[in-house]
Formats: C-alpha cells, structure tokens, sequence
C-alpha cells in the first residue's frame, strides 16, 4: 500500500445521521495535526470540495457519501454484503484527498473507521499520512462474542480495587464480586472499547445485575455505552440456577428472593426431594416469574440479546415436569427434553418483546456423535434412553433461536473438523480458552482458532465465542483477541496480511511482526502449546525487540517478559 499525505488549507468529515460517534473518533485521531478539520452532518450538505473530504456511515445514513461515490465513477452492491461490512477506500486528484469510511450499517462504519485508526493513519514528524486504500471488509461470521463472569474479568490492571477471582462459578451459590462499583464499570468499559475496536458485537455477561456492583443504574450505563460502540449485551439468564434475572440482591427478580418466597416450587432430585437453589421450569408460577423477569429485563435495559441456560443437563423429577416430558415423546434424554421445554417457552416470550434481539441458550455439549451419545459421566444418571443423533430438540425450539455448542471439548477430543454439521437452524461454537478458572490464561491461541475458524461456516456454525475475561494488556491475551477477532470476522483472511498491516503497529514494524510469526509458530501447534523451544524463542525475540521501531520496543519488552514467565509453567 503506497502512502497518501493528508494535509491542505481546508479539511471535512461529513457523516451520516447515525455515525456522530464514529465521526467523532476519526476528528479525535487528526484533529491534534490537522488544526483546521471540521466535522459536519452531511445531512443538507452538497457534494465536498475541501482539500481533505472524509464520507463517513452507510450510504442509507448518508446519501451524500453515496452521490459522491457514484460521481467518481465508483459502485458497490451493499445488497450482497453481511452486517458490520465495510469499505475503505481513498481517492486522489489535483492535490485534493477524498476518503469514503463506510459501513454496511452503523456496526460497519464503526469498525471502518476504527481500522483505519489503528492500522492505516499514523502520524510522523507532524505529518499525517494514510495509507492509500482500495478494500472491502466482508463480515463471514454474524455472531463474534466475548463470555465474561463479572467477577472474574480482570482488564484494568492498573486500577487501585484491582480484585477478582478465578473460581469456577456454581450454579448453586452465588459468587461474589470483590471489587467497587466503580472498578466495575472501569473494567467492563474499558472490555467494551477493545470490542468495539476489534468488530466483536456481542458481550455475554454474567453477573449483569447485582447490587453491589451498582445494580440497575450501573446495567443501564452499561448497556448505553456498548450499545453507542456496536457491542450488544447479552446478559447471563440463570433458569435453574445462578441468581435467575438479578445475579445478587435484593429483587425479585433473583432466584434466591422468589425460593424463599416459595420454596414449594423449587425443583426435585431423582429422589423425590427438593433441589436448593433451583426451580421446577413446569410450575406455571415459575413461568409467569420468567415472563415479567423478561418483560422487566426488556423495559428498563438496552439489551441486545440473552443468553439462556439450565444447570448442566438439569432434570426436574417431580410430577409435572414427568408428565410434560412424556406428552413430548420422542427419544431425546431427559435433560434435553427439559431443556426443549423451558428454552421454547422464553425463547417465544423475549420474540414477542423485541423480534431483533438474539436469543442464545447452552447446551453444554459438542455437536458431534460422540459428545451427543455420551455425556459426562455425572450427568449418565438421567439418561433413560439412548440419546438420538442429532438431537431432536433442536427441532423443538424456535428456529429464531441461536443453539451454543462446545467446540473445545471436539477439539480436544480430536473431533474437530468433524463429519458432523451443528443440527440446528442457527448456531454458535463456544471456545472455553484463555481464562483463570480453565487454567489456560497464560496460553497462545493463534494456531487454534485460525484452525477453527477455517472449519466453522461448513461445519453450520453462523458465529464463535470465547473468553474474554483476561486484560489485553497481557501481550499473549491481546494477541490471541487478536486473532480471535481478525479471523472470526473472515476465516479466510491471510495470517501473513493480519502481521504485517495488523500486529506490526503494535509490534515496531514489518521485520519485527515477520519474527513475531516465527516465533509463534515455535510456541504453538494444532494441538497446543510447545516450549522446547523456549530458549531459542527468547533470543529470537530479542533479537527482533532490537529491529523493532521505538513504540514497538515497550511490547517486546513485555512479551519477553511473558516468555521468561513460561519458564515456570
């Protein structure tokens, strides 16, 4: 890519009516060098005749960026393009500079112009230079979320109530969250911003309301902050368990609150006896307790999604929930057909709320023959037939609905590519890699998921999800999110692009992310992490520490750091 130098005596960004936000982070990155940048809704505005004219936002926000882009001869068919694509392209003639920063949609023009923030415009010796651009960025997986617990995300390393935990949560006792209601919303901002930056559109969030994280007030800052950067949230619905709509507090709408208030409608073991801390998802009461969590959930938070979850492979076995399951027929285990029953139920009720909202719900299970037929070996007690392959409830429930798979427990059990495609209409494939409580936080992933992703849209998956509990300040976190964001956008992008226009920003240059993807490849294979070659992975990276520009060097010394770490793993 050549370079373009931005500069003259007048200079505009002219955005769409939905794009002041995105507008406003491109006049923040030059507006410290290009003293006389203005930034205007294009909204009555005619065509620009600037020196430096900037089209921000979807040609449908702003049909003045599409008159100018047709004016120069140029077309492009939105039609075919997915949510969140975008374009990035750069004009120039008689000294004159247009640049056209749009988006399939709002989501699109944000990680446009974030894009060219981070990796196309820098800024040397006073001068502003942008690289000349002639791209088009298609979105290949709809869905690319982070999963987080509250208590165990940890971003904002430097912040004074720096407090959290790596415990593995129970459904059954409610965890607690250690640090101020302020660290909170530092932390789980600060988790926003990388999202946003990265095209990840959806924050799985549990933990979303309790009290003494600040509560409602602080879930609804929350949810407007994500929902101006792209992000939806998607809290954490505990059904059978962890804290229902309200994690911890004084609500109704909290598990614990509602059992005390009626014990009788708790769940029941295999025994005949009352489950602590879980409910019976047949009772009628229990489910109009679900529809106005629901409804409650929906008026007074800018959600964009749930995600829905039973215990693993909950079963009820009072006489209710019996007798539903055997007017169900079929072959399914008794957990799935649990599950089939209570996901239905609020999948149509949060449709009827908002039909744009994205339902997801666990089934704590890889897709294939394997994980199907054999659960784990706690959960083989409820089983009272030979599971069907594939499952029949996913015929059961709403196809609007999205149906979250286990895929690291494939490919750990070398399933993954598999034979099999995910059976249900819409689906999504959960990584559980990279945190504290799976013990993998110190981990590299590149090789992983870029092995991953290439299987994921044969395999009938629409979207992947991960961890996104540890900081990306930790220089083996960032990449791995990285990746995770570079290739769940597009399976098929190059790794060799992704170092050089990508990592070598952050690296000190081309040369230095060249030997940064040697040195990867000594750290990683398709089965995981290998440090025999650690010593020589040492004096490779000081080696390119030393090739590296002046902002790259503090990175290296922080990956060198991380390497010497590894020493005592």
């Amino acid at each position: 890519m050549g370079l373009v130098e931005l500069y003259g005596n007048s200079s505009i960004i002219l955005y769409g009516e939905e794009d002041k936000y995105a507008a406003e982070l491109l006049f923040a990155a030059l507006q410290p060098n290009l003293k006389n940048v203005k930034l205007v809704p294009a909204k009555g505005q005619k065509l620009g005749k600037d020196d430096l004219v900037v089209y921000m936002g979807s040609f449908k926000s702003n049909p003045l960026a599409q008159h100018a882009f047709k004016s120069l001869g140029y077309s492009l068919r939105w039609e075919a393009m997915t949510e969140g694509s975008f374009l990035l392209k750069t004009f120039r003639k008689s000294g004159k500079t247009t640049v056209f920063v749009a988006g399939k949609d709002r989501s699109g023009t944000l990680y446009a112009v974030n894009d060219l923030i981070n990796y196309y415009l820098r800024v040397e010796m006073g001068r502003v230079l942008l690289n000349e651009l002639n791209m088009v960025e298609r979105a290949h997986l709809k869905y690319r979320w982070f999963w987080n617990w509250d208590n165990r995300s940890n971003w904002n390393l430097t912040d004074s109530d720096n407090n959290f935990t790596s415990e593995v949560n129970s459904y059954s006792v409610p965890n607690k969250y250690l640090n101020s209601p302020e660290a909170y919303l530092r932390d789980v901002k600060k988790t926003i911003d990388f999202m946003s930056q990265h095209r990840l559109n959806g924050l799985i969030l549990w933990g979303f309301l309790r009290d003494t994280h600040g509560g409602v007030a602080a879930a609804q800052e929350l949810c407007k902050y994500a929902d101006e950067r792209g992000v939806r949230i998607l809290p954490g619905i505990g059904l059978s368990g962890h804290g229902g709509f309200f994690y911890e507090g004084d609500n109704k709408f909290n598990l614990a609150t509602w059992i005390r208030a009626h014990p009788e409608l708790r769940s029941v073991d295999l025994n005949g006896d009352f489950r602590d801390h879980t409910l019976c998802p047949e009772k009628p009461q229990n489910r109009n307790w679900y529809r106005e969590g629901l409804k409650w959930l929906y008026e007074n938070f800018k959600i964009g999604g749930l995600n829905l979850e039973l215990s693993d492979f909950f079963v009820c076995y009072c006489q209710d929930c019996k007798k539903a399951r055997q007017l169900m027929r079929g072959n399914d285990p008794d957990y799935y057909k649990d599950m089939a029953r209570v996901i239905t139920f609020l999948a149509q009720e949060v449709h009827k709320l908002d039909p744009n909202t994205w339902i997801c719900y666990s089934t704590h299970t890889g897709f294939d023959f394997e994980s199907i037929q054999n659960p784990p070996y706690w959960a083989r007690a409820s089983l009272k037939v030979t599971a069907p392959f594939p499952p029949e409830f996913t015929r059961l429930v709403p196809d609007f609905a999205i149906c979250q798979w286990s895929l690291s427990q494939m490919v750990e059990n070398h399933v993954w590519p598999s034979p099999f495609k995910a059976p249900a209409l819409h689906n999504v494939g959960r990584l559980q890699w990279g945190n504290a409580s799976s013990k993998t936080a110190k981990q590299l992933f590149l090789k992983r998921i870029q092995e991953v992703t290439q299987h994921v849209i044969s395999s009938n998956l629409e979207g992947l999800v991960i961890y996104g509990e540890e900081s990306s300040d930790h220089p083996n976190v960032e990449l791995n999110y990285m990746a995770f964001s570079e290739f769940a956008f597009n399976p098929a992008a190059d790794p060799e692009n992704f170092f050089r226009y990508k990592v070598s920003r952050l690296y000190g240059g081309v040369e230095a992310a060249k030997r940064l993807m040697k040195i990867l490849d000594l750290l990683e294979n398709e089965q995981g992490m290998t440090l025999q070659n650690l010593e020589e992975v040492l004096r490779l990276a000081k080696e390119a520490q030393d090739v590296s520009d002046r902002d790259g060097k503090a990175r290296w010394a922080q990956f060198i750091q991380y390497l010497e770490s590894l020493k005592d793993a």
